[in-house]
C-alpha cells in the first residue's frame, strides 16, 4: 500500500481587478457650472490698473455655457456680452473731460479643460482659451454712431480670456469630492458581501493597491476612476470577519491596464464522491485477459503526497487489493476533474509481475482512467448563479452599486487534504464598484 500523507500547501489567491469608477454626467456637470459662474464675468473698473492701460473692461455671461467631452477634454463655450472703454490720451496723460470711446459687442469665448486626478485623489483641471467667435461685432459709438472696430477688440480681448479660465478650474475643482467617494468606496471592500440565495456564501475581499484608469468620456458622460488590486475569496458556511480597513492608499501608476476580475473559491469534492464514480463506471465489472478474469469489488482513492492513489480489491484469478497511482487535474473543456498518468504503484507491480504479468497491459489503468470524470460545473452551479445575481447591479449604502459579470470558470489548483481534493475554483468576468451620479452628495442625502 502507498504510504497516504498530504503535502501542507499555502494556498495563493489569483489576483483580481476591480475598477472603482463614478460617472460624471456632462448635463448635470454643466447645470452646477452655470449655477456658479457668475453673471458678471470680468470687470476692470479703472483706466489706470494693469499697468496703467487706460482701459475699461466689463463682460456679462449672455446665456447658458454649454460643455461637451471630446477627444479627452471637455470642451466649453460661453455667450458673454463685452463692453470696452477706451480713455483718450494726450501726450501720455488721460484727458477725464473728454468723452473715453466704448466698445460693445456680443461674443462666444471657447475653452477646452484638461481633467486630471493627482496621486492623493484631488481632482485638478487646467482650462486654457480655445478661441471665440463675435456674434456681434463690437463698434465704437461716438453719438449716435456705431463704427466698427474689431480689430481694436481682437488686440484687446485676449489678455484677458486667462482670467475667465481661472473662474472655470475654481468651479470645477469645488463641484465634486473625488477623493471623499474613493475612501467610501474603498472602506466599504473591507466589509464582506453576503451572496444572496440558498448557500451560506460570502464574498470576502481583501484591498491593497490602486492604480489611476484614464479619464474617459462617452455619450454624455465623464468616467473617473481607479483600478483597485485585490484578493477576493468566495467563503462558504462561515461568516468571513471584516478586514483590518487601511488606509485609502495613494494613487500609483497604472501597470496592469485590464478589468479582470476573479473570484477565487475553494471547494471539495470528497473522495467518497470520487468512489461512488469509479464504482458506478466499473465497479462489479469482470475483464477478461485471455483465459483469465479479473472482477473489481472495491474502490477507494486517497492522497500519496501530490498523487492520488487508487486501491481497489478484486476477486477472480487472483484475490486481493491492487494500487494504482497517477495524478489528478482539470479539464477545462469540460470542466471536469480528471486522473492522468495512472500507473501501477511500482510495490505491487514488483509484487504481482512475476505471477500475473497478465494484468500489465494497460486495460485496467485505461478503465479507471476513463471512470475518473467527476464534474465541477453540477457541484458549483448553485453558488455560480447566486454570483452572478450578486455583482449584477446589486445596490450597495452610499449610493454605490456592483455591476458586472462571470465570463469563465477554471480551476487553477488542486490539494489532496485527507478528505477530499480541494479545488481553487476561479470565476472570471468583470467587475465595478461604482456610484453613478458623482454630481450628488456622497451620503445619498
Amino acid at each position: 500500500m502507498p504510504a497516504e500523507n498530504y503535502n501542507s500547501i499555502l494556498q495563493k489567491p489569483q489576483t483580481s481587478i476591480i475598477n472603482l469608477y463614478a460617472d460624471l454626467e456632462i448635463s448635470k456637470l454643466q447645470e452646477i457650472v452655470n449655477q456658479h459662474v457668475d453673471s458678471v464675468l470680468y470687470q476692470d473698473t479703472s483706466f489706470v490698473d494693469n499697468g496703467n492701460d487706460n482701459l475699461k473692461l466689463k463682460a456679462w455671461r449672455a446665456g447658458v455655457i454649454k460643455l461637451k467631452f471630446d477627444q479627452d477634454e471637455l470642451s466649453w463655450e460661453l455667450p458673454a456680452r463685452v463692453t470696452f472703454q477706451k480713455g483718450v490720451k494726450l501726450f501720455g496723460y488721460n484727458l477725464p473731460m473728454i468723452d473715453s470711446w466704448e466698445y460693445s459687442g456680443q461674443i462666444r469665448l471657447r475653452y477646452k479643460t484638461k481633467l486630471t486626478v493627482n496621486r492623493d485623489w484631488s481632482i485638478k483641471t487646467t482650462t486654457t482659451p480655445d478661441g471665440y467667435t463675435w456674434t456681434k461685432k463690437p463698434a465704437v459709438k461716438i453719438g449716435n454712431v456705431d463704427i466698427p472696430v474689431t480689430i481694436v477688440a481682437n488686440l484687446l480681448l485676449p489678455v484677458y480670456l486667462k482670467t475667465f479660465s481661472k473662474q472655470i478650474d475654481e468651479v470645477i475643482s469645488a463641484g465634486f469630492d473625488f477623493r471623499g467617494f474613493a475612501e467610501k468606496g474603498w472602506r466599504m471592500l473591507f466589509n464582506p458581501f453576503k451572496i444572496p440565495g440558498e448557500y451560506n456564501a460570502w464574498l470576502s475581499v481583501i484591498p491593497y493597491s490602486v492604480s489611476l484608469v484614464p479619464v474617459q468620456g462617452s455619450a454624455g458622460h465623464i468616467r473617473l476612476g481607479a483600478a483597485i488590486t485585490s484578493d477576493v475569496m468566495c467563503l462558504m458556511d462561515n461568516i468571513p470577519p471584516a478586514g483590518k480597513v487601511t488606509a485609502l492608499p495613494y494613487i500609483q501608476p497604472l501597470k496592469l491596464a485590464s478589468d479582470t476580475f476573479k473570484i477565487n473559491l475553494l471547494t471539495d469534492i470528497p473522495y467518497s464522491t470520487i468512489n461512488r464514480m469509479i464504482t458506478r463506471q466499473i465497479g462489479d465489472s469482470t475483464f477478461q485477459f485471455g483465459t483469465r478474469r479479473i472482477k473489481f469489488e472495491t474502490f477507494r482513492v486517497y492522497g500519496t503526497n501530490e498523487k492520488m492513489a487508487v486501491e481497489t480489491k478484486v476477486s477472480g484469478s487472483i484475490n486481493g487489493t491492487l494500487y494504482l497511482t497517477g495524478i489528478p487535474y482539470f479539464q477545462e473543456q469540460d470542466t471536469t476533474l480528471r486522473i492522468k498518468d495512472l500507473k501501477f504503484d511500482l510495490k505491487t507491480r514488483n509484487l504481482v509481475m512475476k505471477s500475473s504479468k497478465w494484468l500489465f497491459n494497460g486495460k485496467i489503468e485505461r478503465a479507471i482512467t476513463r471512470s475518473v470524470a467527476i464534474p465541477f460545473k453540477s457541484n458549483i452551479s448553485g453558488i455560480e448563479e447566486q454570483i452572478t445575481r450578486l455583482i449584477r447591479h446589486y445596490p450597495l449604502v452610499y449610493g454605490f452599486e456592483l455591476n458586472g459579470k462571470l465570463v469563465r470558470l477554471t480551476v487553477s489548483d488542486l490539494y489532496l487534504s485527507p478528505e477530499s481534493v480541494k479545488a481553487n475554483v476561479v470565476f472570471s468576468g468583470n467587475l465595478a464598484l461604482g456610484l453613478g451620479d458623482l454630481n450628488r452628495p456622497i451620503n445619498g442625502k
